[in-house]
């Protein structure tokens, strides 16, 4: 396609769940450390606190943290030669909600946070009390699981690990940390019970490349950085709202092609599932292959502007107007209308004419305001509708 002067905008992009879109899982196939542990995890449903030194092991489908990420011993009791040898279980699975928080309690000293439970004995009976042999403070580990109606982007822990800051250790990367002694628990969270998949482009305007700049084949996992996925809602689940987010991209000739996006959920038609994803999304089916459950299936999409120019305000406001404008109805004007004007028809804001009012509906209006030469964005943001 021919270059035409400065664009408001270069492309419009939906990116999402496509049928060629395929589990991370069967995805991912490299064979260093650090992209295996970035394989898709199920959430953390329980936790567990067991004694080794007095011959108790992990309860069946439950791991044992063992070590820390330097390869020290994650004994909660700091490895201590005369107190008991104290560690950490936790099992994933689907049959649950996951928990979505954890912590340390000190008996006395303060009290239990809404809405948590507390680890009180081991899965053999005895104290799980990690507070050592030594010292009379009662420190038990606590918990909280999510509830049925949460909100489905909430955030649930997927990953645990020790870490003695003593010894120079710090949180790895995403996780966040309990800030407690005797117990240095590390907690990673990411979305729950949902099938990651591969983020594809589903559609794209203009459908030809500007000679000049080609449409980047990267821009769908900019829009989705954890993929598009597949969840399994309760029917009385809070509806997320839609998130505004924005991504800068960096070309070989070093030019800066800023992007704005708006992720949002859709239903998903359940007769796409197969057996497999059905039943990892916990939705009970009858012999004729039809869902018993009460659950909705929804997956995430994302709509998106790529421009030279980082109008982020006035891209928030065309892509919220989009966005509201799919979900209501009917209207005069097919949507295609609408993006296709603003791409082509918006004049470039110049120094004769620095603001450029464009009337989206005559309840919606942005501003377009002729952009200050900077190296850098003028705002990057990330925030709920």
């Amino acid at each position: 396609m021919e270059d035409r002067g400065p664009r408001v905008a270069d492309y419009f992009v939906v990116a999402g769940l496509t049928e060629t879109s395929k589990p991370l899982e069967e995805e991912l196939h490299f064979n260093d450390a650090c992209h295996k542990i970035a394989k898709p995890k199920e959430p953390i449903t329980d936790v567990a606190v067991i004694i080794k030194s007095l011959g108790e092991e992990e309860p069946q489908g439950y791991k044992c943290i063992e070590i820390t990420p330097s390869g020290l011993s994650a004994d909660l009791n700091n490895g201590s030669l005369v107190g008991t040898q104290i560690y950490l279980c936790y099992r994933r699975g689907r049959d649950k909600p996951p928990l979505t928080d954890l912590g340390v309690l000190y008996v006395g000293k303060e009290r239990v946070k809404q809405g948590c439970e507390i680890i009180q004995a081991t899965p053999h009976g005895r104290p799980a009390n990690i507070g050592g042999s030594a010292s009379s403070q009662r420190v038990y580990i606590t918990y909280r699981r999510a509830s049925e109606n949460m909100t489905q982007n909430s955030l649930a822990v997927t990953d645990i690990c020790i870490i003695i800051p003593s010894k120079g250790e710090t949180p790895p990367h995403t996780f966040c940390k309990v800030d407690k002694n005797l117990n240095n628990s590390m907690v990673r969270f990411a979305s729950r019970f949902a099938i990651c998949c591969c983020c594809c482009l589903i559609c794209r305007y203009p459908e030809k490349n500007y000679e000049s700049f080609p449409l980047p084949e990267s821009v769908p996992l900019f829009c989705l950085p954890m993929g598009a996925t597949i969840e399994g809602w309760p029917s009385n689940s809070k509806y997320p709202l839609p998130v505004f987010s924005t991504f800068v991209l960096t070309g070989a000739s070093a030019e800066k092609v800023y992007g704005a996006a708006i992720q949002f959920y859709e239903t998903y038609p359940e007769e796409n599932l197969t057996e497999k994803q059905k039943s990892q999304l916990d939705l009970a089916t009858t012999a004729d292959g039809k869902s018993e459950s009460s659950k909705t299936v929804q997956t995430n999409k994302c709509i998106c502007l790529l421009s030279h120019w980082p109008f982020f305000d006035a891209f928030k406001k065309f892509l919220t107007f989009l966005y509201r404008y799919s979900i209501s109805g009917p209207h005069v004007l097919p949507i295609e209308k609408h993006i296709s004007h603003f791409m082509h028809k918006v004049p470039f804001p110049s120094p004769q004419r620095p603001r450029i009012l464009v009337q989206l509906s005559p309840h919606d209006s942005l501003i377009l305001s002729q952009p200050v030469s900077s190296p850098l964005p003028l705002r990057q943001v990330k925030c709920t509708i």
